[in-house]
């Protein structure tokens, strides 16, 4: 897919991304993006009749759920997954940083974990932990900012400045900037910076630069307390300041409202990582409604002293998984949530003179939540024996195979929210083990279509076909049905159809090719029953 150019006033520039705040990073840190209509000159921007797009039932998931965990730094993943079948290799490698094999816990007979990791063992043994092997992509940059910056944009070009997840949400609340969701779609702790969840013009996360904020936020329901400087012009300003903050921080008042629904779990630590699972843990069990988070831990850019520095920081990780899931489980929610880690980039695979690894190429993405129905490894460890110049591996799993089969297999997103979101090709799905096969439907198996939660009306996808682009749908029940199409600037486009449908499947042409020339381009049709409840869904034009 050929994601169009951004207005270039919102470009970003990689310079001053590390050296300032832009509009968009300070709102971004303040939980504001998103917060008003965007305007062009005097005017302002409506996508047709609100709220026609982000009050529409637009996710099939359902109540599912996905916490990203990003591992900044570069983790080490030869250290995390270590290959017992080239055990001699590796070992030789690493005379100084390798785990001995009587420290490591068989996962099976070709691969262990070291015994720091032993916290996730139970989740393997209970078939709630996978591996993917040798994860990351072609000529693999190793500078930290630019890696971060590929696996957020899913592309090298250095002119799409949206992320996966921002293109994702973008195609389905297309008025989000006039009307935003009552809740928050994605809720980052700690991610300043990191693209993954912009758009072209605005972020669709609720950003927080750390998790102390964000439970005061939790606690009480607003950013800053407002207390009275009204003696000094100075305290009034920042009274000022504070309740101006409060007011646009839109979300503080659900956010409070989720997190005093939920009851706290008294195994989790005083750590900062623990901290920040607890808070997504308190949100999902006090039903928040939001769908994706993504929480972080720093400090796997292991130059120097790894066994040590690695040891701490993956014992931190899976002890809070481990008590994240048994968090969930007690109040029986634990099958609602997948969580998956990342890295930049791995490990070289030789150690350096430091006790330590240089920047690598790939490593393994680990999978967590009983609703994965089985452990295993997918694809192929990367070849020891066959490294590039530098010494790194070959990575065997693209990483944009990763993200499109999550959409796909968890998030149950269709083919074109899933092309919205992932740039260039589309990969081949992984087998996850997760599945969305109770959307799939008949006359097209490929496509998983998009389910509303209205039995009136549960089915309805856009396809591209050669007759022109084609609305596949089902209905339970007969109903006046008047489907109507519409471009991005909210003129009614296409085929307008209106028609008495009887319950089942039908197939409705929405452009007809022969007769319309309509250009590439993001369209979205909006389905109306019995002239009452409507149903709208974004599409593309190839």
């Amino acid at each position: 897919m050929k994601h169009r150019k951004p207005n270039e006033l919102h470009l970003r520039s990689h310079d001053l991304d590390h050296d300032h705040w832009d509009r968009r990073g300070f709102l971004r840190t303040l939980g504001m993006a998103g917060a008003g209509a965007i305007s062009f000159g005097n005017s302002t921007l409506s996508v047709v009749e609100s709220p026609l797009l982000s009050h529409a039932i637009s996710d099939a998931y359902s109540d599912r759920i996905l916490v990203l965990i990003r591992l900044k730094g570069g983790n080490d993943g030869l250290n995390t997954i270590v290959p017992l079948y080239d055990f001699d290799l590796y070992a030789n490698k690493r005379p100084k940083i390798h785990i001995p094999q009587n420290n490591l816990y068989k996962l099976n007979d070709n691969f262990g974990i070291p015994n720091f990791m032993n916290s996730v063992v139970p989740m393997w043994n209970e078939g709630a932990m996978k591996v993917i092997h040798g994860v990351g992509y072609e000529n693999q940059n190793l500078s930290h900012f630019k890696s971060s910056e590929i696996w957020a944009t899913t592309t090298p070009d250095t002119e799409i400045t949206s992320g996966w997840m921002g293109r994702y949400y973008e195609g389905k609340y297309m008025d989000y900037m006039n009307n935003p969701p009552e809740k928050p779609l994605a809720i980052q702790i700690g991610g300043g910076g990191n693209l993954i969840f912009d758009g072209d013009l605005t972020t669709y996360s609720f950003s927080v630069s750390s998790p102390e904020r964000l439970k005061r936020v939790a606690e009480n329901g607003t950013l800053y307390e407002n207390i009275d400087n009204a003696n000094n012009l100075h305290g009034q300003q920042v009274s000022f300041l504070r309740e101006a903050s409060n007011t646009t921080f839109r979300y503080a008042s659900v956010i409070n409202e989720a997190y005093e629904n939920s009851k706290a779990f008294d195994s989790y630590t005083n750590d900062n990582f623990d901290l920040q699972l607890n808070l997504v843990s308190r949100f999902i069990k006090g039903g928040l409604g939001t769908k994706v988070y993504m929480v972080s831990l720093g400090g796997f850019d292991t130059h120097a002293n790894q066994p040590e520095r690695h040891e701490a920081l993956m014992t931190r990780l899976t002890r809070a998984i481990q008590t994240f899931y048994k968090d969930l489980g007690d109040y029986g929610m634990a099958e609602k949530v997948l969580s998956m880690t990342f890295s930049e980039f791995g490990r070289r695979v030789a150690e350096n003179g430091s006790s330590g690894t240089d920047h690598g190429s790939a490593a393994p993405i680990m999978l967590f939540g009983p609703a994965l129905k089985g452990n295993g490894f997918i694809g192929q460890h990367p070849d020891l024996r066959a490294l590039n110049k530098k010494g790194n591996m070959a990575n065997s799993n693209d990483f944009r195979a990763v993200y499109a089969s999550v959409l796909t297999n968890w998030l149950c997103a269709d083919a074109v929210d899933v092309s919205n979101a992932i740039s260039g090709p589309n990969p081949e799905l992984l087998g996850l083990g997760l599945g969305c096969d109770e959307f799939s439907f008949s006359c097209d198996p490929i496509l998983p279509l998009h389910m509303t939660d209205d039995p009136l009306l549960p089915l309805h996808a856009a396809v591209n076909a050669d007759q022109g682009v084609i609305l596949y749908l089902t209905i339970n029940e007969s109903a006046d049905v008047e489907v109507n199409v519409f471009d991005v600037l909210g003129r009614k486009v296409g085929n307008t159809i209106s028609s008495r449908l009887n319950s089942g499947k039908h197939n409705l042409s929405l452009i007809d090719a022969a007769s319309q020339s309509f250009p590439s381009g993001q369209y979205f049709y909006k389905i109306t029953t019995n002239g009452d409840k409507t149903y709208s869904k974004s599409f593309l034009v190839k």
